[in-house]
């Protein structure tokens, strides 16, 4: 009898050739190691993201995206996985996973599970310059290249020629040389833009915005967004549309990017560009916000690449240094009227994507072979440095000229700058030198918004002046509103007269703080 029921018991443990768990009296901590331990050994997909266990799924268009194991789901995976058993007075039977040994395991908080950063969909660069081509996880950059069969990349020259690299460069152009660019700028910048989802496991910093910009609708914004995600996925981008509220953007932001998404499009946008939650996500490595729903926060690798379009762009707020411009103008009423072009992109990259990805390959590949040549002028641009660096070294080895170089026009289109620039050159004008409340800033700003007094024109001046942000003086706590825009605009300069503000010491009674508006050549005095 005994030696039935240990065979059935066997065969039972390893029905289907999978391995087994025996539901015994034994601590449930035993239990759950046997259970990660089987996860293990059959090297079951599972994965570590924000402190939190993950699986790769697809959606109905089939792009991956990652999922945080609920109980629901790891008790799935662990009954498809392994075999439970449990033995009774009529013998050994299966048995569900028990709920105990799932929330045993989701609550470790510790697995020997790989760690996952983002998924990508194509070739890329790691940090060292090799590739990632192999399908599935890569150590290396914490990545997982989820590949479709119908991608067939060719071979990437080891040591391009400038035949081999002129080749490449003129099936890029093929693709993308026939938008009407405003400018050889911009037409460097859709190259940077195409380049920059291969090198971004590459580029230790930040990487900016890419404003994909126009003068009219119909020209072409959206489907340069399309190519670079076409090229990217294989598939059309997800677009995001701007909201208008900054709690709405952080949501948003944390959402896609808690999915693993690389490619990130604000399409469309309709009003100023400007939110606080995307300055953050420009410039962090990990973003970081409350999850919707859930009592704990959520902390995301941002390594994705990041495109706006809109008509006549205008961003505001940091957002002008942290952007770089493609802007493009059909010189037509109607450009959406226009033909002759020599292929349609939404058909003819899908089916060249692997000859397109080469090609990048191949530009990228000839610059790490002459050994990463730096750019003979260089390009400053703060946090993004490497990303400027890395790119304007491909780009230029590759001679394509003028790189970044409407960076300037763009940011002295920042109208934020411009208005609060005019506005500290109208403080001046009326106050000088003198330090005073915001109250009394608020009250005169207001004594000037009225007609019914001309004894003092700068006052007006003053009301005139104000940022857009500001103009609605009977909106709430004007004054409140006013000290908090003061404050975040301390010691900022705005144009080439260097005036900046000056926060002075809070009065010792009312602890009231007092303003002024300063020129370079006091900086000493408050230093």
């Amino acid at each position: 009898m005994d030696e039935n029921h240990d065979v059935v018991l066997a065969k039972m443990l390893q029905a289907d050739g999978l391995p087994g768990v025996l539901v015994s009296n034994r601590p449930w901590r035993e239990l759950s190691a046997d259970a990660i331990t089987c996860l293990v050994n059959t090297q079951t997909a599972i994965y570590v993201r924000d402190s939190q266990l993950v699986r790769i799924q697809r959606k109905e268009d089939g792009s991956p995206f990652l999922e945080t194991l609920t109980e629901t789901t790891l008790k799935g995976i662990l009954a498809r996985r392994m075999n439970f058993v449990r033995t009774g007075v009529k013998g050994p039977t299966h048995c569900a996973p028990p709920d105990a040994i799932v929330k045993d395991i989701l609550a470790l908080g510790n697995w020997p599970f790989p760690p996952l950063d983002s998924i990508i969909e194509f070739p890329v660069v790691r940090p060292d310059g090799t590739l990632i081509t192999t399908p599935g996880y890569d150590p290396a950059t914490r990545l997982y290249y989820a590949s479709i069969s119908s991608l067939q990349v060719p071979p990437i020259p080891e040591h391009p020629t400038d035949e081999e690299i002129m080749n490449a460069q003129g099936l890029i152009y093929e693709m993308i040389g026939q938008f009407p660019y405003e400018n050889t700028a911009s037409y460097a910048n859709t190259i940077a833009l195409l380049l920059t989802p291969l090198m971004r496991q590459a580029i230790a910093g930040h990487v900016p915005l890419a404003l994909i910009d126009a003068t009219r609708p119909g020209t072409g914004k959206s489907l340069i967004a399309e190519t670079v995600a076409l090229i990217a996925t294989g598939r059309k981008a997800t677009m995001m549309t701007a909201p208008y509220d900054d709690d709405e953007w952080r949501k948003r932001i944390l959402s896609t990017l808690a999915e693993g998404a690389t490619i990130i499009t604000i399409d469309n946008i309709k009003a100023k560009l400007q939110a606080a939650s995307l300055d953050s996500a420009l410039t962090a490595h990990v973003f970081s916000d409350r999850i919707l729903g859930a009592s704990r926060n959520g902390a995301y690798p941002q390594r994705a690449t990041w495109m706006a379009t809109g008509n006549n762009l205008q961003v505001g707020g940091d957002l002008p240094r942290r952007c770089y411009w493609i802007r493009m103008d059909a010189r037509t009423a109607k450009p959406w009227t226009r033909s002759g072009f020599k292929h349609d992109l939404e058909t003819w990259v899908p089916t060249h994507r692997g000859e397109l990805i080469a090609a990048l390959l191949t530009l990228i590949r000839g610059w790490y072979d002459a050994g990463k040549p730096a750019m003979k002028v260089p390009i400053k641009m703060g946090s993004f440095q490497s990303w400027v660096d890395t790119i304007g070294g491909i780009l230029e080895h590759c001679y394509v000229e003028d790189f970044l170089g409407n960076m300037q026009t763009l940011q002295e289109q920042d109208e934020d700058a411009l208005q609060w620039a005019a506005f500290l050159h109208a403080w001046r004008a009326h106050y000088k030198d003198d330090q005073i409340l915001s109250s009394i800033l608020a009250r005169d700003i207001k004594a000037g918004s009225t007609k019914d007094d001309d004894s003092d024109m700068t006052k007006a001046g003053l009301y005139n002046a104000l940022p857009d942000d500001l103009t609605d003086i009977h909106k709430g706590d004007f004054k409140r509103r006013l000290g908090k825009a003061l404050s975040y605009r301390v010691g900022t300069r705005f144009d080439d007269s260097g005036l900046y503000l000056v926060k002075g010491e809070p009065d010792k009674r009312s602890g009231a703080v007092f303003w002024s508006v300063a020129a370079p050549e006091q900086e000493a005095e408050y230093l």
